[in-house]
């Protein structure tokens, strides 16, 4: 009974503690909001595999880190940099979570080192496996006690600090890297919206500070399918977290050699590609950075391999993917760190950029820096939406969130009237995002269920059936935008019977058809003066065949 009470009280004055380390907020040189952070940031790096290495800072392999590593990396180009910390190996009382105050000491200066360079900085935590392997309802409450406290602690030292400093909550919450339950997605937000809580009651800059938090396996899919915006008092201070190792098969399973449409001559490449990344970068900041959320790409890269064979085409072209991946960073505004763990070689995980040694600083991979300081050349663009008379004879027939699973699903029709009139320029645009644990799929049908329909996505024909993520080669969770065209004989039979769509594993948000006129049948060559958009808005780099566009007010057709 004795230790019961005793314990109880150890909890109680823990709680007082924190409590009184509360202030009045200050606002004082904390005015830019999260968005213009980001943009700021025009080449991140990663302290990789360093303070957040198991039990010491030189656990796995990589020296201390000293002040003039900081410098090298700032004399380099890179003018943030984030600083992935492990802190329950250094907890001195669970029950508190109570940090070491030499370990607290140690951050503190590595930060110290990079603010007296004018570097942004991001601190987070990293390889907690007590919260982030475990995100169940079982564990919610006691991860969520503990991470309040742990980021009450890391707050309220680092309160005082300007607004170059950000916190970032969490990392990759996941479960063996499988796609999340629901369970899992509302665990991981609750623990986003604990962590603003518990930083933003430590008052004082922190109050006004930008912060990060992150989607489930800071995946962008996942986010997009998950990601719940926290409860922030603070307007306009709130970043989200993804990371970029996309395509996988080529950036971290080097199973590709090759990536990209600039290099499909050179071998096999994955189906995800420049145009793929525009994409993404596209929908993420149409669905969060139009919230006045800030974009934090937390990590990117790709592993160093190749063929001795072709060596040198090989690393120009993981050259070429890094200079992609930032340029469209850059463009979008978002702040990307690329990771580097001090790891060289060819294979899996050689991510290493700068040759970190007890000696000095040098650089490690000359293909990775010059990429990503070619893509920090780019600027941001503004989005540009075109309006209503970009695209006078594009019709939105449906519009919302409804998942896709045969019978027990969605069946969505589309009535004969609405082709009536149409002719085979004529496109049926499919906004959706892949949901499933099996497999996904649309098909389209006679509304009579009496015949299949055939159609054309990008110059491919098609027999009823439609898979994205054998076409577009990403997973669940990641959304994609599918324009279908009919031939003279399929188009008559719809204005005859109409349409029905259904199918499984996914959700459909959105159905509109676009009857483009005046239509100029014109070779795209380039579009970096002339912006080109699809029919529902989004802004497009790679242009495909066959695929209608509009530029500068004007309908294109790609041939």
């Amino acid at each position: 009974m004795k230790k019961t009470i005793l314990l109880l009280l150890t909890i109680l004055m823990a709680g007082m503690s924190h409590a009184q380390t509360a202030v009045d907020p200050d606002a004082t040189g904390m005015e830019q909001t999260a968005p213009e952070w980001a943009k700021e940031v025009v080449m991140g790096w990663n302290l990789g595999n360093s303070l957040e290495s198991e039990r010491n800072e030189t656990a796995w392999g990589n020296p201390k880190t000293t002040k003039a590593m900081i410098q090298y990396v700032h004399e380099a180009g890179f003018n943030a940099i984030r600083i992935p910390v492990r802190w329950m190996d250094h907890v001195t009382n669970q029950t508190t979570m109570d940090v070491d105050p030499a370990w607290m000491a140690r951050v503190k200066e590595i930060v110290d080192w990079a603010l007296e360079e004018n570097m942004y900085v991001i601190i987070n935590s990293h390889h907690e496996a007590w919260y982030d392997r475990n995100p169940y309802y079982s564990k919610q409450e006691e991860n969520n006690r503990k991470l309040k406290a742990l980021w009450t602690q890391i707050a309220t030292a680092f309160r005082d600090y300007d607004s170059r400093l950000l916190f970032a909550g969490t990392n990759e919450t996941t479960v063996n890297w499988a796609a999340p339950t629901t369970e899992q997605q509302e665990v991981q937000n609750s623990y986003n919206q604990t962590f603003i809580d518990a930083v933003r009651a430590t008052g004082g800059k922190n109050y006004y500070r930008n912060l990060v938090v992150q989607t489930f396996a800071c995946s962008p899919y996942h986010g997009l399918n998950g990601f719940t915006i926290p409860t922030d008092p603070s307007e306009g201070h709130l970043c989200v977290e993804f990371h970029y190792y996309d395509p996988y098969e080529y950036c971290g399973s080097c199973q590709y050699y090759y990536w990209g449409n600039a290099y499909k001559d050179k071998g096999s490449t994955p189906s995800s590609n420049e145009q793929t990344l525009t994409q993404l970068f596209d929908r993420i900041r149409n669905t969060w950075g139009n919230k006045g959320l800030g974009i934090v790409v937390g990590e990117y890269g790709v592993s160093c391999h190749y063929t001795e064979a072709d060596k040198k085409t090989q690393m120009e072209n993981m050259q070429y993917y890094l200079k992609c991946l930032v340029s469209e960073a850059r463009k979008h505004g978002f702040a990307a760190f690329a990771w580097d763990n001090n790891a060289f070689g060819n294979g899996e995980e050689k991510f290493g950029i700068f040759r970190r040694t007890s000696a000095g600083m040098s650089v490690g991979n000359t293909y990775f820096l010059k990429g990503i300081t070619e893509g920090a050349g780019a600027e941001y663009v503004e989005p540009v939406t075109p309006g209503p008379e970009d695209n006078p004879d594009g019709v939105t027939f449906w519009e919302g969130d409804e998942v896709l699973n045969w019978d027990k699903g969605l069946q969505l029709y589309i009535p004969a009237s609405e082709f009536q009139g149409k002719t085979t320029d004529m496109q049926l645009i499919l906004s959706y995002t892949l949901d499933y644990t099996d497999y996904c799929m649309f098909q389209l049908n006679q509304a009579d269920w009496k015949g299949e329909v055939s159609f054309t996505v990008n110059g491919v024909d098609y027999q009823a059936n439609f898979i994205p993520n054998e076409v577009y080669g990403t997973g669940s969770g990641s959304s994609h935008v599918t324009a279908c065209s009919f031939s003279e004989a399929q188009l008559a039979i719809l204005q005859q019977k109409g349409l029905v769509i259904q199918g499984h594993g996914m959700r459909l948000t959105k159905v509109a058809i676009a009857m483009p006129t005046a239509i100029n049948d014109v070779k795209v060559t380039t579009v970096e003066d002339n912006r080109l958009f699809l029919p529902d808005g989004r802004q497009i780099s790679h242009p495909q065949p066959r695929q209608l566009y509009i530029k500068n007010g004007k309908k294109y057709v790609e041939r």
